[in-house]
């Protein structure tokens, strides 16, 4: 028999997992990336590769998916020492994380 608890369990995982159902969230690099951006706002493209770990056109692909999706702003800024190319979090992708913080406590 079921009790309340695991009913609410259950109702918890499904809709996290619906969430997740995207394009842009069911990637764990692009989930991270938007965690990250969440935390410190903006980040240069240099520190996203020496977070993530992987390739230079990997994470271009992943930065070009969340913002396809509304969720981060890519500008490239020129410098004494060249062009850098930055990630910036949106509102929908502070909304985004939010939601997703929301739906893993439930979990607790």
């Amino acid at each position: 028999m079921e009790n309340s608890k695991d009913a609410e369990n259950k109702d918890s995982i499904k809709d996290l997992l619906q969430f997740l159902n995207n394009r842009a969230l069911n990637n764990s690099v692009r989930l991270g990336i938007l965690i990250a951006l969440s935390n410190f706002e903006r980040l240069s493209f240099s520190e996203l590769l020496e977070y993530t770990k992987i390739q230079k056109s990997s994470l271009y692909m992943h930065l070009q998916v969340l913002e396809e999706e509304g969720l981060i702003t890519i500008k490239k800024q020129f410098t004494l020492s060249g062009p850098r190319t930055y990630a910036s979090i949106t509102d929908k992708g502070k909304d985004t994380i939010k939601k997703y913080f929301d739906l893993v406590n439930k979990l607790k």
